[in-house]
């Protein structure tokens, strides 16, 4: 483990990481998704020490305090997450979460790493767009649909003019935001996938439902129904934004798959109420979040 700075704990390859919640609790590396950060898409610090949690999050490559990568064969992505595990001390079978863009190097590290996963929560994930023989893949109609047009445009320029986007991402969002692991994700999940849901041998959630434009309800049936073992938790239109209101049931399922004690009704309300404006989720003008749904800043 090497810091650059005294508050700031990074890899050997510089990806930036942090530990919160229970010191002593069952670990979880949840990934952020699309943009996001390792100060987004999870429950409050408190919350997390009630669920009985460790929780370890990163900035992905292009994000926060971590250094900028390009599109990578999928495969390879699962060697971001073992490098912070190994970081952090974590050699043993963990839970593991992803939000949207994050979905590709979850699925690839439980895959090819399948030791170091005991379970898999994915939450607004993210299928992959190509239509080429031995790659999985929706194809491009089925994958652009119900994705609304600013969506579509973003993913369109993240192949065919990812610098221009860049600087558009930077101008508009800040230079903190995350302009380049944006187009990285964008332009990612465009490629052909060298990992295969199917391969995924431990249990499965997947969290969606019918209120976003930014990772289809498509996406996450795609997954679903290519994964050996998986719980499906659909919402609907109702609740909007459920995956910020929510989250604190998301990761305590999660916890509960990989050994944390079941809270009850009335301790779930509790870390709910503990989490309560401190979820790291928020709005910005992507539309894009940690969660996949709705809208998570982006902190550096």
């Amino acid at each position: 483990m090497t810091t650059s700075a005294p508050d700031l704990l990074t890899t050997a390859t510089g990806l930036a990481y942090r530990v919160q919640g229970d010191p002593d609790g069952v670990p979880v590396v949840a990934l952020h998704g699309t943009p996001g950060s390792r100060f987004s898409g999870t429950p409050s610090r408190d919350a997390l020490h009630a669920l009985g949690l460790r929780v370890l999050t990163f900035d992905r490559p292009g994000y926060g305090d971590s250094p900028a990568g390009e599109p990578r064969p999928v495969r390879t992505l699962a060697a971001d997450v073992v490098a912070v595990l190994d970081a952090a001390g974590l050699v043993g079978p963990v839970g593991v979460l992803a939000g949207s863009g994050g979905s590709a190097a979850a699925l690839a590290l439980a895959a090819v790493h399948p030791e170091r996963v005991a379970a898999l929560t994915l939450v607004w994930p993210v299928a992959p767009c190509v239509e080429e023989p031995g790659s999985p893949g929706m194809g491009r109609r089925e994958w652009l649909l119900d994705m609304d047009d600013q969506q579509r445009g973003l993913h369109g320029l993240a192949v065919q003019d990812p610098v221009f986007l860049r600087d558009q991402l930077e101008l508009h969002l800040g230079a903190h935001a995350g302009a380049e692991g944006i187009v990285t994700d964008l332009a990612q999940v465009q490629e052909p996938w060298d990992v295969d849901p199917g391969d995924v041998r431990c249990p499965v959630d997947v969290w969606w439902g019918t209120d976003s434009s930014v990772s289809p309800a498509g996406h996450a049936r795609w997954i679903a129904d290519r994964l050996v073992s998986s719980a499906v938790h659909r919402h609907e239109l109702d609740e909007h934004q459920w995956h910020v209101r929510r989250l604190v049931e998301v990761f305590a399922t999660l916890g509960e798959r990989i050994g944390a004690r079941p809270r009850s009704a009335q301790e779930l309300a509790g870390a709910a109420a503990l989490d309560a404006g401190g979820g790291g989720c928020g709005g910005d003008a992507l539309g894009g979040c940690a969660c996949g749904a709705g809208g998570c800043a982006s902190s550096a």
